[in-house]
């Protein structure tokens, strides 16, 4: 594990600070070729960009923050300030309403512009949570003592016990959904069925993944995440049933 990549003084590089950099440039960099390719602005996606960098790492501490409570009033600062401890559905719905502002302001369709982004999403998701198991942020599985388990003995937060990778098992997860986007979407679709299948997939895979994780339970015995995952899978659905019968009320008239 490489939590620590480099360090001098002040100045501190961490592995996993490295793959986030990279995910949001990939995924700008792709989102940026795809507003080219649907005849749009690609402006659009620097100032996307610029707004959910922030809002997306300030989102996933405040969530982290709230799953994990006790914790957060044993140590605020500690927790606060830590390397680890970023919940990434809290990035996800913060960057989501950053992104909803601009695109208003622009006065962009909303789900056209999701569509664009749900391949991004999905790589910069992957190349994130690969990040999460390069510095062993502690995002980590029950034990186990199969072939699949993996020691963090240099993790930010170690552990020399073997466990299920699931931060590496949503990464592959997410690069699987990130290659079949990029074919989905060269189909005819209605706008906004991408973004929807995207919610169906990872709130399914984050979901099940959730089950041989360590995470704190909130009720039913599921995790905040699941239930997240949850209402990610219903709005998909949803959204997918309206734009057929939206599509068969087309037809019709």
């Amino acid at each position: 594990m490489y939590p620590i990549i480099f360090s001098y003084k002040m100045l501190t590089i961490g592995g996993y600070g490295i793959m986030l950099g990279l995910g949001f440039y990939l995924g700008f960099l792709l989102g940026e070729r795809e507003f080219k390719l649907r005849g749009k602005d690609p402006e659009l996606a620097y100032k996307i960009l610029l707004a959910v960098i922030p809002s997306a790492i300030i989102g996933a501490k405040i969530f982290h923050v709230f799953e994990n409570m006790e914790e957060f009033l044993r140590d605020p600062s500690g927790m606060i300030f830590s390397g680890a401890g970023l919940s990434v559905y809290g990035g996800f719905i913060f960057s989501f309403i950053a992104a909803v502002v601009v695109i208003r302001i622009n006065k962009e369709d909303f789900l056209e512009v999701f569509d664009v982004a749900s391949p991004t999403m999905a790589i910069g998701y992957a190349i994130g949570r690969f990040g999460c198991h390069v510095a062993g942020d502690g995002c980590y599985g029950i034990p186990t003592a199969s072939f699949l388990g993996i020691a963090y003995p240099n993790g930010i937060v170690p552990t020399t016990g073997e466990v299920f990778p699931t931060a590496l098992f949503e990464s592959m997860l997410s690069f699987i959904f990130f290659a079949a986007l990029m074919q989905i979407r060269k189909r005819d679709l209605p706008a906004g069925m991408l973004f929807f299948i995207y919610l169906i997939m990872n709130g399914m895979a984050r979901f099940m993944v959730e089950f041989i994780r360590i995470n704190p339970k909130a009720a039913l015995g599921l995790t905040h995440a699941q239930f997240i995952a949850v209402l990610f899978v219903i709005t998909g659905i949803i959204g997918i049933v309206m734009l057929r019968r939206a599509g068969t009320g087309d037809r019709s008239a």
